[in-house]
């Protein structure tokens, strides 16, 4: 079984675990890498909604951007986001609550929940990327599954600093566009620290047993985003059969929260103005995907080149 569905961690959530990072400098893109961006219109309406699905790690060879997609951005009076990740990574308290949602209540343990040798191989794991600390062992299966995707990440070299999400969140907060949240960092964590304790530990078990295969779909992802097919990126990322477990986790994770964005969204377009939206890849192609589910209500949807 590939482990696809636990890869739209990095598609659809901001990373919880946010380190200090310094300033970087944003250059000014040229043509390069062809990405997906589609273009959403309406018999009727002049204005457009951009959708460009976002990786939350990458690196410096993403950049720069091509000019069809600064283009779109540039001509767009505001951006829509998940939600505002910097602003979030600014408030002290709210990530310490956002961490609170995780804490094990009764005194248990990771370890009263998974196997030794699995807990053994997760520790060694996260030690090798540098992300290991005693005091995670207080925290659900799900906190540990959001650090192995984290030190898959680490391991193979990409960072969520070069994420496209925060490229043009600082953008924005440069240009003094406006800033649509779609969603709050309370409602994503919320989410994934409700699941199951059963189901927390199947994830759990996955992304350990899987891991050296995890990396190598990060890199194979990180490569056809850049390159921008959109049926390569749903072969990668939506084209295999699901069990019980997996289909209740993309039912939440995906499905329904596709649903939330795409009415946000619309309820935007109908205000009239140009919107860039950035929000996970995961969620804007494939069926039911929000370029879909416009399309169903009369949106036309086509990529921009």
């Amino acid at each position: 079984m590939k482990r696809l569905k636990y890869l739209m961690l990095l598609l659809v959530f901001g990373f919880l675990l946010v380190g200090c990072e310094k300033e970087k400098k944003i250059v000014e893109p040229t043509s390069g890498s062809t990405p997906l961006l589609l273009e959403v219109t309406k018999e009727g309406t002049n204005n457009k909604l951009y959708l460009f699905g976002s990786i939350h790690a990458s690196d410096e060879s993403m950049y720069p951007l091509p000019e069809y997609v600064m283009s779109a951005y540039k001509n767009s009076q505001e951006i829509a986001v998940e939600f505002d990740l910097i602003e979030y990574t600014k408030d002290l308290s709210s990530q310490i609550e956002s961490l609170t949602k995780f804490v094990i209540p009764d005194g248990k343990t990771v370890k009263d929940y998974i196997e030794s040798e699995t807990y053994d191989q997760g520790v060694e794991i996260l030690k090798n990327a540098g992300l290991y600390s005693p005091m995670f062992n207080s925290y659900m299966p799900m906190f540990w599954v959001t650090l192995i995707e984290n030190a898959a990440v680490v391991d193979v070299g990409l960072d969520e600093s070069h994420g496209i999400d925060q490229y043009f969140l600082k953008l924005a907060k440069e240009d003094e566009k406006e800033i649509r949240e779609l969603e709050s960092s309370e409602y994503q964590y919320n989410l994934l620290s409700s699941f199951s304790y059963d189901m927390q530990v199947y994830l759990l078990k996955q992304s350990i047993n899987e891991y050296e295969d995890v990396k190598k779909e990060l890199e194979k992802l990180h490569e056809l985003y850049k390159k921008g097919d959109s049926k390569e990126l749903e072969q990668l990322l939506l084209g295999e059969e699901v069990d019980s477990y997996e289909e209740e986790y993309n039912e939440q994770l995906i499905t329904v929260r596709n649903k939330t964005m795409a009415d946000s969204l619309e309820e935007a377009f109908q205000e009239g103005k140009d919107i860039f939206c950035t929000v996970g890849l995961g969620h804007i192609i494939g069926d039911d995907g929000i370029a879909d589910l416009l399309e169903q209500h009369g949106y036309i949807v086509k990529v921009v080149k």
